[in-house]
């Protein structure tokens, strides 16, 4: 008797690891989307600052950004951007990380940007409404910025 039970025992262990793996992949398979539409976003995010589409960036953002920073706040730092650090020659996404929340799914980018002015960090962070990205913060960290 205590033999059978140690093999369902096992059985049952073997189960939930095979769960646990599977869980595995299609989270895995559901990041990988999530960041790919992240992505796509940062890149359009990058156009639309580079022709000066700065209120459309607002009206396009998360509700976690307008709460943040007023439509003036964000315009302003935006046009500092646009004006002391010029166009984006080039984008290398750093680092990424998908946050999975009952209030909604949060994406976290950062980026390597090379502008005509200079060199900068950048941090976005998207939140995840169906098929959309929605920007929910911008962070910019560069000396050209400050300096120009």
């Amino acid at each position: 008797m205590n033999g059978l039970w140690l093999r369902g025992g096992n059985w049952c262990c073997s189960m939930r690891k095979l769960t646990a793996a599977l869980v595995l992949v299609v989270a895995g398979c559901s990041m990988s989307a999530d960041t790919k539409v992240a992505e796509e976003a940062v890149a359009r995010f990058h156009t639309m600052l580079d022709a000066a589409q700065f209120e459309a960036i607002y009206a396009e953002s998360a509700d976690e950004l307008k709460k943040a920073a007023t439509q003036e706040k964000l315009i302003a730092l935006l046009e500092a951007v646009h004006k002391k650090l010029g166009p984006m020659k080039s984008s290398e996404k750093q680092t990424w990380n998908v946050n999975y929340h009952t209030s909604g799914t949060f994406i976290t980018l950062a980026y390597a940007t090379i502008f005509q002015g200079g060199d900068a960090h950048e941090q976005f962070v998207y939140r995840l409404q169906g098929a959309d990205a929605k920007l929910a913060g911008y962070h910019i960290n560069s000396d050209a910025l400050v300096l120009n």
